[in-house]
């Protein structure tokens, strides 16, 4: 379920924003957030106090793949 965060202090970024909520995870969201938060990229680098955003869910994380290791000496 998308959040809804107002910002609270100077200097913040989408990306900072991302990054505080959802850690590295947070930078694979950036295209959509802008994407429901539509004229946010019109404010400048740093999002104005009061501003409301909504950010999407964390990412589901990846499967892991087994790959078989491959010996140059047979074992």
């Amino acid at each position: 379920m998308p959040q809804t965060i107002r910002i609270r202090r100077e200097g913040m970024t989408v990306e900072l924003l991302l990054h505080q909520t959802y850690g590295v995870d947070g930078r694979a969201l950036l295209e959509e957030t802008l994407a429901k938060n539509p004229g946010i990229s019109g404010v400048g680098s740093f999002l104005p106090l009061g501003t409301v955003l909504t950010i999407p869910d964390k990412p589901a994380a990846a499967a892991a793949v087994f790959k078989p290791v491959v010996s140059l000496f047979g074992n």
